[in-house]
């Protein structure tokens, strides 16, 4: 099992506005493949670049959709100061390789005290 811890810096970015929805839609696939009951909404960490080479190096689980006609989601485990989350990339997304969009059973903006372009970092470990 590869043992890479990845540890990436980045900075905190509005979404689209529809990770709410998804998080709900997913949320029975999230909780059966990761073992989370996630907050309605993701926190998105803007990496500066492409980081899907990085990713590629630690180990991840895919979710599969939950209706037909959704796409899958590959789920990568970390931590943010020692809050359990996972980044989340969906199959079907309008966002680049360089946007983390971060899942967790915490509000992070709130328990992290988050605003739009505070720094922060988030390690990437294998499951």
């Amino acid at each position: 099992m590869n043992t890479e811890k990845i540890r990436l810096r980045g900075k905190v970015v509005s979404g689209l506005g529809v990770g709410r929805k998804y998080v709900e839609l997913y949320r029975q696939m999230i909780n059966k493949y990761l073992g989370i009951n996630p907050f309605p909404g993701t926190l998105n960490i803007d990496i500066g670049y492409d980081v899907s080479e990085l990713l590629a190096k630690t180990t991840s689980k895919l979710i599969p959709p939950p209706f037909p006609g959704y796409g899958a989601v590959i789920a990568y485990k970390g931590y943010i100061e020692d809050i359990e989350v996972y980044v989340i990339k969906p199959c079907i997304t309008s966002h680049g390789w360089n946007i983390l969009e971060i899942i967790s059973e915490k509000n992070l903006r709130k328990q992290l005290k988050l605003k739009d372009g505070d720094e922060i970092e988030i390690v990437i470990v294998s499951l």
